[in-house]
C-alpha cells in the first residue's frame, strides 16, 4: 500500500540516519586508520579482544539499530492502521456522499415528477376549460338558434293568428253589415207598423169620441145636471209609502261579495294551472318556475333607491310578464275575471281570450305584493312602500299586459277585499265570529290570528294602497286617485259604534306617510278630511279604540311642526 511504503522509507531513512550518526560521531571511527578500510561489525566478528569501550559501544549502536528497528516497525504500524481507519472513513463518506447523491437524484425525480404531472394536471385542466367553453358555446349557439326558431314560429303564429284575427273581423264586419241591414230593415217594418197602428187608433179614438159626445147630448136632454161638491182624492197606502230605496251599505256589500266571488275564481284558477304545468315534460314548467322565483327574488331587493324600483320593474317586465305574454301557451276568457271593469262589446268569443300564463302571473304577483306590504308596515322609512306601489302601480299601467286597454286590477283588489274588508267600508261586530271575519280577522298563513300581526296587516295594506293610488300618469292609472278619497271617507264615515282598532290603522296607513301628497292633489278638500280623520274621528271613538285613537291624535301636533295647522 502506498501509505505503507512511504512509513517504510521513512523507517529506513531514520534508521540509517540514524546510525550512521552515531557511528560518525564515535572516536573509533574519526581514527584515520579506520576510516574507510574496516568494517566496525566485520572488525568485532573477527577480533573479540578489541578495545571494550568499543565493544559497548558497537552493543549500544545494535541496541539502537534494534530500537529504531521496533519504533519504525511501530510507526509502519500505526501509519497502516491511520491508513486503514483513513481509508475506511473515506468508503464511508463514499457511501454517505453516494447515498446522499441517490437520495438527491431520487428527489430530482421526484420533483420532476411531480412538476410533470403538475404539468399534466394544468393542461387537463386548461383542455377541459377549453371544452368547458366551446360546449357553453354550442350551448349558447344551440339556444341562439332555438330562440330564433322560436321567435320565427312566434312571428309566423301571430301573422298567422293576425291573418285569423283579420279574417274573423272581416266576417265580423260582414255579418254586422247584414245583421244591421236586417235591424234596418226589421226597424221599417217596425215604424210602417207602428205608424198603421197610429192611424187605426187615432181613427178609433175619434170614433170613440164623437160616440162620447153623441151620449153626453143625450143625457142633458133628459136629465138636468146635479152639482155636486168635488171630493179630494184619498192618496192610498201605496201612495203613503215612501219609494224604497237602497240601504247605504247595499252598494258596498254587493260589490265586496263581487269581489270575494272573483277571489275563489282566482284560487280554483291559480290551483289548476300549476297542478296543470308542474308535471315534468310539460312545455310551460319551466317559465312558470323561473318567472315565479324571479317574482320572490326581485320584490325583497326593492329599497328606498328609486333605481332599485327602475331595476326591478324592468326585471319584472323581461323576465316574468314579457315572458308570460310571449310563451305560447293555452288562453282563457278573462270577463269572468273583471268585476269593476266595462267590457267592451266583441265580435266573438274568440276576443274575449287572455293568455293563462299572464293571468296566473297576476295571481301571483298580488300574492308576493300583499306579502311585502305587510311586511313593509313596521318599516319607520316609508320610503320602501312608496316604491313598492310604485312598481306595482306602473305595471298595473302598462298597456302591454292590459286586455283591450282594461287593467288587470280587479285581481289585485279581490285579494285586498279578502284579506282586508274593512277598508273598502265593510261593517261588522267583533264580538262574534261572523262579524271577525267581515272585517278581515283571519288566520295569516297557518298561524291563528292575532291583534298585533291583524293591526300590522292592515296597516300594510292601505299604506300600499295608498302608495298605488296617490300617483299622477300621463296615462289612465289602473287604481285612480279618487279611490284613496274613497278608502278614506269610508272610515270617516264610519259610526261610532262601528269603529274598531282596525278603521285607526287603516288611518295610520293612509295618513303617515301620504297626507302631503294628499293635500298636494285635493287642496283645501283634502285639508277638511285630514281633520276630520285625526280630530273628529279619534274624539267619538269607543272605549275599545282608545290607545289606537291616540296614535291618531298625535298626527295633529306631528303636523303643526310642519306648519300644517288643522284648527
Amino acid at each position: 500500500m502506498p501509505a505503507k511504503s512511504g512509513a517504510s522509507s521513512s523507517s529506513m531513512h531514520t534508521r540509517a540516519s540514524f546510525g550512521s550518526s552515531i557511528i560518525e560521531s564515535s572516536p573509533v571511527r574519526q581514527s584515520p586508520t579506520r576510516n574507510g578500510l574496516r568494517n566496525p561489525r566485520a572488525s568485532l566478528a573477527r577480533d573479540p579482544y578489541e578495545s571494550p569501550s568499543r565493544q559497548m559501544q558497537l552493543e549500544f549502536n545494535l541496541k539502537l539499530s534494534i530500537s529504531d528497528k521496533n519504533f519504525n516497525e511501530q510507526l509502519d504500524q500505526a501509519a497502516a492502521e491511520r491508513a486503514r481507519l483513513h481509508e475506511e472513513q473515506l468508503a464511508r463518506a463514499a457511501e454517505e456522499h453516494a447515498k446522499v447523491r441517490r437520495g438527491a437524484e431520487l428527489e430530482l425525480q421526484r420533483l420532476t415528477l411531480e412538476e410533470e404531472k403538475a404539468r399534466l394536471r394544468s393542461q387537463e385542466e386548461q383542455q377541459r376549460a377549453i371544452e368547458r367553453l366551446q360546449k357553453e358555446k354550442e350551448q349558447q349557439q344551440a339556444e341562439a338558434h332555438r330562440r330564433q326558431l322560436e321567435a320565427q314560429q312566434r312571428e309566423e303564429e301571430l301573422a298567422r293568428k293576425a291573418a285569423e284575427h283579420q279574417k274573423k273581423l272581416q266576417e265580423a264586419a260582414a255579418r254586422q253589415n247584414a245583421q244591421r241591414e236586417q235591424e234596418a230593415a226589421a226597424e221599417r217594418q217596425r215604424k210602417e207598423k207602428e205608424e198603421a197602428d197610429r192611424r187605426a187608433k187615432e181613427a178609433a179614438d175619434a170614433a170613440e169620441k164623437a160616440r162620447a159626445q153623441q151620449a153626453a147630448q143625450q143625457v142633458a136632454q133628459q136629465a138636468p145636471v146635479q152639482a155636486r161638491p168635488a171630493t179630494a182624492v184619498q192618496p192610498t197606502a201605496a201612495a203613503k209609502a215612501p219609494v224604497a230605496t237602497q240601504a247605504p251599505n247595499d252598494a258596498i256589500n254587493n260589490i265586496h261579495t263581487k269581489y270575494l266571488e272573483l277571489h275563489q275564481r282566482m284560487k280554483e284558477f291559480r290551483k289548476a294551472f300549476w297542478n296543470e304545468h308542474k308535471q315534468p315534460g310539460k312545455p310551460l314548467k319551466a317559465p312558470v318556475g323561473d318567472a315565479r322565483r324571479n317574482f320572490r327574488l326581485r320584490m325583497g331587493q326593492i329599497t328606498a333607491e328609486r333605481a332599485s324600483s327602475q331595476a326591478a320593474i324592468k326585471s319584472l317586465r323581461a323576465d316574468s310578464f314579457d315572458v308570460a305574454l310571449n310563451t305560447p301557451g293555452p288562453t282563457i276568457d278573462i270577463r269572468p275575471f273583471l268585476v269593476n271593469q266595462t267590457i267592451p262589446p266583441l265580435a266573438n268569443e274568440a276576443e274575449a281570450q287572455y293568455p293563462a300564463f299572464l293571468l296566473y302571473m297576476w295571481i301571483i304577483f298580488e300574492k308576493f305584493l300583499l306579502k311585502q306590504f305587510d311586511k313593509e308596515a313596521d318599516n319607520e322609512d316609508g320610503r320602501v312602500m312608496q316604491e313598492l306601489g310604485l312598481v306595482a302601480a306602473s305595471l298595473f299601467a302598462d298597456q302591454k299586459y292590459m286586455w283591450k286597454g282594461i287593467s288587470l286590477i280587479d285581481v289585485l283588489l279581490a285579494k285586498m277585499h279578502k284579506v282586508c274588508p274593512i277598508m273598502f267600508g265593510l261593517r261588522g261586530n267583533m264580538n262574534t265570529v261572523e262579524g271577525q271575519k267581515r272585517l278581515g280577522w283571519v288566520p295569516i298563513g297557518d298561524n291563528p290570528p292575532t291583534a298585533t300581526a291583524y293591526m300590522q296587516r292592515i296597516r300594510g295594506l292601505s299604506a300600499g294602497f295608498a302608495a298605488m293610488s296617490l300617483r299622477a300618469f300621463k296615462t289612465v292609472p289602473a287604481l285612480p286617485m279618487s279611490e284613496y278619497w274613497h278608502v278614506l271617507v269610508h272610515v270617516c264615515n264610519t259610526p261610532t259604534q262601528d269603529l274598531y282598532p282596525g278603521h285607526f290603522a287603516i288611518l295610520n296607513g293612509l295618513l303617515r306617510d301620504f297626507y302631503k301628497k294628499f293635500l298636494g292633489f285635493y287642496g283645501v278638500q283634502a285639508r277638511g278630511v285630514l281633520r276630520r280623520a285625526v280630530i273628529d274621528v279619534p274624539a267619538r271613538a269607543p272605549e275599545r279604540c282608545k290607545d289606537a285613537a291616540g296614535v291618531i291624535s298625535v298626527f295633529r301636533e306631528q303636523w303643526k311642526k310642519e306648519n300644517l295647522v288643522l284648527d
